[in-house]
């Protein structure tokens, strides 16, 4: 009996979910955050729903295209680089309560995940605490029959299929601030307009770095706040120039060539740059960045690691 994809027999119970013995192996713990707001604890088994260990997809590396160059004259190929095309995961799940009813509302609440087009947030917490995400939207159950019927039994398995649009696995977000001179610095948000975080101290900016430790190129959103005169910003020679900030203005820069932002206090400021030109923060190395800053304001760069595998 397989649990594989594509040979998934839906009239076969779950396992049984029993504590587990104590162990110097510690177990991966996945959760299923919801478009609507709900938490799944995929591996607690308690609570109606469980990730089979069996035929789970997506945690290595994803699709990759290799491109190359045929010439007439040469043997072999030329390799020209690569791109991760994409990532589909797999898993097998088991649905199941004490009656008819309780796995009626159950099973309900638990499809209205899979909405197609809706997104679904894969996350994964390891041994070590390393917490990595994944955002999914749903592709195929390959479960349309049921040799026996779900209702009366009070379980059902279902082989799911789901694909991401951007194929790497997100690491913990990362937030460094520099400001002229260095020195200790306000709190910094929530302010409307960015994530919450607090920053205690800020760099100087003459000496400003930033290392990404994931396997690929990260692309960071920045933050200025003011108050300013001027203030440039950037690295590996592509950088950006502001105009004045007063002191309750905040620059919100995204430099994610698939949703390129750029917001003053919330409203869209992209029209009147003269340049927007961002390079990305390569992986596994530390860099120097381009920051200039007439006054006393800040600049705060987050970023999110992204990485090949999960495990």
């Amino acid at each position: 009996m397989s649990y594989l994809r594509g040979s998934l027999r839906p009239d076969t119970p779950p396992p049984g979910v029993t504590p587990a013995a104590p162990s110097p192996w510690g177990k991966t713990r996945h959760l299923f955050h919801g478009w609507n707001g709900s938490v799944f604890d995929m591996t607690d088994g308690s609570n109606g729903t469980y990730l089979l260990p069996v035929g789970i997809e997506g945690m290595g590396m994803p699709d990759i295209d290799n491109y190359t160059f045929n010439s007439p004259v040469v043997h072999g190929v030329e390799w020209e680089g690569w791109r991760a095309s994409g990532r589909e995961c797999h898993w097998v799940i088991g649905v199941f309560e004490r009656s008819s009813v309780e796995w009626l509302r159950q099973v309900r609440s638990f499809w209205k995940i899979f909405q197609p087009g809706k997104v679904l947030r894969w996350e994964i917490i390891l041994p070590d605490g390393v917490h990595l995400n994944i955002h999914l939207r749903f592709k195929t159950d390959h479960t349309s029959v049921y040799a026996r019927d779900p209702v009366k039994l009070g379980w059902g398995i279902y082989g799911i299929t789901c694909f991401a649009e951007q194929p790497f696995w997100e690491g913990t977000p990362i937030t460094q601030t520099w400001k002229p001179g260095g020195g200790e610095t306000d709190f910094f948000g929530p302010t409307g307009f960015a994530p919450d975080f607090i920053i205690d101290e800020g760099a100087p900016l003459e000496t400003a770095t930033v290392t990404n430790p994931g396997d690929v190129e990260a692309w960071a959103k920045w933050y200025a706040r003011g108050p300013f005169a001027s203030a440039v910003i950037g690295l590996g020679g592509y950088t950006v120039s502001l105009p004045e900030s007063f002191t309750n203005d905040v620059w919100v820069l995204d430099s994610d060539p698939r949703n390129p932002t750029a917001e003053l206090n919330g409203v869209d400021m992209m029209s009147t740059l003269g340049s927007f030109d961002f390079a990305p923060i390569p992986p596994e190395e530390e860099v120097e960045l381009s920051l200039q800053m007439e006054g006393s304001g800040q600049v705060t760069a987050l970023f999110t690691p992204l990485y090949f595998r999960s495990v």
